[in-house]
């Protein structure tokens, strides 16, 4: 009893070291194994359906960025071509024109020189014939008989080649003026002709320079902007290659019970090469698209900026030119507002010079009133003596007797029956009238006219008769009244 609860109660003592369990490494199983197999399967996994839907968005691409860069260039490079080819033919044509042109004018030239020649040797020959008429003249006028056929003759030869020269002469002038006219006008065509093709030479040189700056800024952009812009994506790939064979030199430390395994893990790394590639490809394609976007946008853009500035340049000149046209329109507006003032000054000192003269005529044309009534009491005084003289004519025409009419008519006596009357008044300056009466026959009666400006003194009526017996009848000498009455009235209203 006593043995067994000491034994119970108080533990014996131990002789040498307790056993301890040996820990050993725990082996990784294939789970593991599997684990890491399934989640590099389901990264390939994702990585391939990214590459399947970015696939199907954007299509397979067709061609490389550099074959389409150098489709494009080709393509530039050929339309540039082209519209250098067409400004070189359209240059050789205005150097033709030009030429023809150039050509016509020296033809023209001497055309004109030769019409130029051609009136001075005319002008010459003219001189000549009239130097050689001027003698025949004074050999004419110095020859001491008239009738000498010879002199004669020279003469009419002289006239006749003076008027066959004054011909030719004419022809000639009508024929230089036609032509001069024509040599002006071609002249005039050809000097616009060459303005216009200057003009056009210019503005194709304008073009080509604005062309030119085109391709200039075309190239930099090219040549600046997408090479920088390309430059990321082999950088892109370039890290993830390095992400993707780092991460396999990770695990090759590891050791691989199965050769499936490893296997499998090269062919995830091939995979994940080739979708790297893939995905180069995909983005290189679509970077291609975004950067033939971005060469027409930029094509546009030098377009647009080489417009700006032939517009500015326009702008300014035209600017300019406005300045000049507004000065040279003021100018011409003040020259004619003087000319005007001329014009309107020298009507209104004609309207005041009319004036002046239609009160002249008024003027004039009283005097001339009171001068027919004037004429008019001479007229009636003339009447009243008339009728005296036809009186008194009676009276002595019954003293003498029949027999002895031819002894008066011989011995030629006269008796003057009525002297002269005369008066003078304004704007008649030397009217007379007077008759004279002969007893025997003859009658005469004379009236010197209006000495105005135009007119010449005429004699009215002068008859003469000679008497055989009885003398004058009353109704001749009335008729012959009658007449002189008529020329006085007609003088008068002359």
């Amino acid at each position: 009893m006593y043995n067994n609860g000491y034994n119970k109660s108080y533990s014996g003592a131990k002789v040498g070291f307790p056993a301890k369990k040996m820990h050993r490494p725990e082996e990784k199983g294939c789970g593991y194994y599997m684990k890491l197999i399934f989640f590099f399967s389901s990264l390939i996994q994702s990585l391939i359906i990214v590459s399947l839907v970015l696939f199907l968005v954007y299509g397979q691409p067709e061609q490389t960025t550099e074959e389409k860069r150098v489709k494009e260039l080709e393509k530039n490079n050929n339309k540039l071509s082209l519209e250098k080819m067409s400004l070189q033919d359209k240059v050789k044509n205005l150097t033709k024109q030009l030429n023809i042109t150039v050509t016509a004018k020296k033809a023209a030239d001497k055309d004109v020189q030769s019409m130029r020649e051609l009136a001075k040797n005319s002008t010459f020959n003219i001189n000549f014939l009239q130097s050689r008429w001027r003698q025949c003249e004074t050999e004419k006028r110095t020859v001491s008989n008239p009738i000498c056929p010879a002199v004669s003759f020279t003469g009419r030869g002289c006239e006749f080649l003076l008027q066959k020269s004054e011909e030719m002469l004419k022809l000639v002038n009508t024929n230089f003026t036609e032509q001069m006219s024509t040599m002006k006008i071609n002249f005039e065509n050809a000097n616009k002709d060459r303005m216009v093709y200057h003009l056009e030479a210019i503005q194709l040189r304008r073009d080509k320079a604005s062309l030119e700056e085109r391709i200039e800024i075309y190239e930099k952009s090219c040549k600046e902007d997408f090479v920088n812009s390309l430059q990321g994506i082999p950088n892109v790939t370039r890290q993830f290659l390095k992400k993707v064979d780092d991460l396999f030199t990770k695990h090759e430390s590891f050791q691989l019970t199965c050769d499936k395994q490893s296997t499998k893990l090269e062919d995830i790394r091939v995979n994940c090469s080739s979708l790297s590639r893939e995905v180069e490809n995909k983005l290189q394609t679509y970077l291609d698209r975004v950067g033939s976007q971005v060469t027409a946008l930029l094509g546009a853009n030098a377009k647009f900026q080489t417009k700006n500035k032939l517009l500015a340049e326009d702008a300014m000149w035209c600017k300019g030119n406005l300045s000049a046209t507004v000065e040279q329109k003021q100018k011409a507006l003040t020259q004619a507002q003087l000319k005007h003032d001329e014009e309107k000054e020298k009507l209104l000192l004609q309207v005041r010079q009319l004036t002046e003269n239609g009160k002249l005529n008024e003027n004039l044309l009283t005097v001339k009133d009171i001068d027919i009534k004037i004429l008019n009491e001479k007229v009636n005084s003339l009447n009243m003596s008339l009728t005296t003289c036809k009186a008194s004519q009676k009276n002595i025409f019954s003293s003498f007797p029949s027999g002895r009419t031819n002894t008066w008519n011989s011995g030629g006596s006269q008796l003057t029956g009525l002297g002269s009357i005369g008066q003078g008044t304004a704007g008649l300056s030397n009217t007379g009238l007077g008759s004279s009466t002969s007893l025997l026959g003859r009658t005469g009666m004379a009236v010197p006219g209006v000495n105005n400006p135009g007119l010449s003194g005429t004699s009215g009526i002068r008859t003469s008769s000679t008497v055989a017996g009885t003398g004058i009848t009353d109704l001749q000498f009335s008729a012959l009244i009658n007449q002189h009455l008529r020329d006085l009235q007609r003088y008068t209203k002359d």
